[in-house]
């Protein structure tokens, strides 16, 4: 038997020689009643809710449309990309320093 399940069996041996517990579990008078008329409650169609569902909703086609747009114009940006890099390298100053 290895030593884990020893203190296991240790342990359960205490728990079961421990007294039982006399305090009082049950739950307050009135207590089941608000949390079944909670949990039954209908849902308010209130206006906030409403646009909170919406713009979950709008969040989702916007980035969709986000995805798509970003796909179709991969390749010119690409080479937008690389027009800039050699943009980017062309230093006028230093080869109108190195021909003079």
């Amino acid at each position: 038997m290895n030593p884990s399940q020893s203190l296991w069996f240790r342990l359960v041996r205490a728990a079961r020689l421990a007294p039982a517990d006399a305090r009082d579990v049950a739950a307050p008078s009135g207590f089941s009643t608000r949390v079944a008329a909670l949990a039954f409650a209908s849902a308010d169609a209130s206006f906030s809710s409403m646009l909170a569902r919406l713009s979950w909703r709008a969040l989702t086609v916007a980035a969709l449309v986000m995805a798509v747009t970003v796909a179709a114009n991969f390749k010119p940006l690409l080479s937008s990309l690389d027009r800039d890099a050699d943009t980017a390298l062309n230093d006028p100053v230093g080869e109108w320093l190195n021909l003079s």
